[in-house]
């Protein structure tokens, strides 16, 4: 340990990375290297690129102040928390039933049972409902980190791997994306939606980065509270890549399409590894799969009540006398209820509920890009702590694009 001090800091970073790695890479990363081969490969590599200075505001920011990423959007105005408040209102059932739909294909796979998809979304958040409530969250916090570590070894096997394997290919070419078609626009925002995961999930990083704190009240040092963050960033966004790289390899121009049913669906995803590693692997990887998927429903399930009740006590006065634990009880009965609303609505369709989801975090994402440069080059941050002038020229860059992007976006499509 003494070696290598930082191993007693990790732990934020590792969060981090079992939130990140869901849908957007399970799901959204596979995908757009079975459709589109290695043409997007840049668009996985450029989304994590530009989004950095919008997630690493949350470990700065906190680490400098000592206080929540919540705190710095109150010292920029109330605009900033009502924006906050009501993004994450609006798009916190849809994220959660999005997850758990995805989680609830590799159960149905799991365990071998048919049942109406809703139906066992909602028997998995009675689930997480239960486990937040006796206070397991924790203990299978802990479990989750080696699934992940599961998960990323047997991605990075299967994908290596996949580049020997004997895939017959059409004799045409495959897709190619193009920025003038409508389609392959709506799946690029798609894409970038989540890629790593929502912008607001910095709130969630600030926050664990908290709970780091020691006995006596110390935060870890920056050093290695930024080591912790860069892993669990760089981390996820190279598992991105190999998402990628294994949808292309063992996809790509074969004729194959993956279903929009989420039962199908998982059960395609898994034997994209046994493909590459063998069919001995299925069962390994469908566990490692079902409970990284699961650690990230567990994961927005707790997060967001718990950031949205923060909010809301900021926000109306007669809420600042209900005790923080009853009002978060309250917010994630709501979401629990709103994902099942929303996944009957969507109920035969997972890929249209994901791509909604993550297009309306595609174009939430610059607002929440602004508000995050104002607080990390802000007035709370001194000088001397904050980032190089290439970290302000590309944050600054990052939010024109994501402007820009959305702009153009909305413009093919609804004008």
């Amino acid at each position: 340990m003494r070696r290598f001090p930082f191993l007693a800091y990790l732990g934020p970073g590792l969060l981090y990375a079992g939130a990140a790695v869901g849908v957007s890479h399970l799901v959204q990363s596979t995908r757009a290297g079975a459709v589109y081969g290695y043409g997007l490969l840049f668009v996985v590599l450029f989304a994590n690129l530009i989004k950095y200075p919008f997630f690493v505001v949350g470990t700065k920011y906190t680490i400098i102040t000592g206080k929540s990423l919540l705190d710095g959007y109150e010292a920029l105005g109330r605009l900033p928390v009502w924006i906050f408040f009501f993004i994450s209102i609006g798009t916190m059932c849809i994220i959660v039933a999005t997850v758990t739909l995805v989680t609830s294909g590799l159960f149905s796979n799991l365990l071998g049972i048919t049942m109406e998809p809703w139906l066992l979304c909602a028997i998995i958040l009675v689930f997480c409902f239960l486990l937040l409530a006796i206070g397991k969250f924790a203990a299978l916090d802990g479990l989750m980190k080696w699934i992940v570590v599961l998960l990323t070894v047997s991605t990075v096997v299967a994908m290596v791997l996949s580049f020997y394997a004997a895939i017959p290919k059409l004799e045409t070419t495959g897709k190619v994306f193009e920025i003038s078609n409508l389609g392959d626009v709506a799946f690029l925002i798609a894409l970038m939606g989540w890629m790593p995961i929502p912008i607001e999930a910095a709130v969630w990083q600030s926050d664990w980065t908290l709970a780091k704190k020691t006995p006596d009240g110390k935060l870890p040092p920056m050093k290695y509270a930024m080591i912790d963050f860069n892993i669990g960033y760089i981390g996820t966004t190279l598992l991105a890549v190999c998402f990628l790289a294994l949808g292309a390899n063992m996809m790509y121009n074969t004729g194959a399409e993956f279903s929009s049913q989420a039962v199908s669906f998982a059960s395609e995803l898994v034997r994209l590894y046994t493909s590459a590693i063998g069919s001995w692997s299925y069962p390994i990887i469908l566990i490692a799969a079902f409970f990284t998927m699961f650690s990230t429903t567990l994961t927005c399930f707790d997060a967001y009540p718990r950031v949205v009740s923060n909010a809301s006590r900021r926000l109306f006065k007669p809420l600042e006398k209900v005790p923080t634990e009853k009002l978060y009880w309250y917010w994630i009965v709501l979401v629990g209820v709103g994902s099942i609303l929303i996944l009957l609505f969507f109920r035969t369709n997972m890929k249209s509920l994901v791509d909604f989801a993550t297009t309306v975090s595609f174009l939430n994402a610059p607002v929440l890009a602004l508000i995050h440069h104002l607080i990390l080059f802000g007035k709370e941050i001194p000088r001397e702590q904050r980032p190089k002038p290439w970290m302000n020229l590309l944050s600054w860059f990052g939010i024109l694009f994501l402007f820009g992007f959305s702009i153009y976006y909305i413009n093919i499509t609804f004008l």
